[in-house]
């Protein structure tokens, strides 16, 4: 739950503060077409960050993430496990698409050709300082986590010795 909270909130720090406040559009297909790679260097390549740490790549939090979640259910329900690997790989794809249509696209940005511009980069505000620092941190957490988990599984750990857990295992023989 940490690192889905750390990554899904940057990636819609991404698309909602970066792209969406200076394109006004979440549509892939409009997207596409404004070369954001170019425009939005920043944004892309953070997006790319947040969308490897999301499929759950090592080194980032969502690699722990995922391979506890996968193992954990391949112990009591391995027909589930496959399932959800099988899911892991139907995220990867969709992240790779939407990463490929709203960032590399192979076009000429629209609105660069309306302006008359030759820099792209006046087309849209840039990114600013809170906005590069706020990713920094985020990415810097999935990272640490990421290579470091005792930092939070030690802090978890000692809530499953409670009475609770306790009843649960004789209940459901975990």
């Amino acid at each position: 739950m940490f690192s889905h909270g750390i990554i899904a909130g940057l990636l819609f720090a991404i698309v909602g503060r970066m792209v969406y406040d200076r394109t006004h559009t979440r549509q892939l297909s409009e997207l596409e077409q404004m070369n954001l790679n170019r425009v939005l260097p920043f944004a892309a390549i953070t997006f790319t960050i947040a969308g490897v740490a999301s499929m759950g790549l090592p080194g980032f939090s969502g690699f722990v993430a995922e391979l506890q979640v996968l193992i954990g259910a391949w112990r009591a329900f391995p027909t589930i496990a496959v399932l959800a690997g099988f899911g892991i790989l139907v995220g990867v794809a969709y992240t790779l698409r939407a990463l490929q249509l709203a960032f590399f696209a192979d076009h000429e940005s629209i609105a660069a050709a309306k302006s008359g511009s030759t820099n792209p980069h006046s087309v849209f505000d840039p990114i600013s300082t809170p906005e590069r620092i706020g990713a920094a941190i985020l990415i810097a957490t999935a990272l640490l986590i990421g290579l470091f988990p005792r930092l939070l599984l030690d802090f978890i750990g000692p809530s499953f010795d409670s009475s609770l857990f306790e009843e649960l295992r004789k209940v459901g023989n975990f």
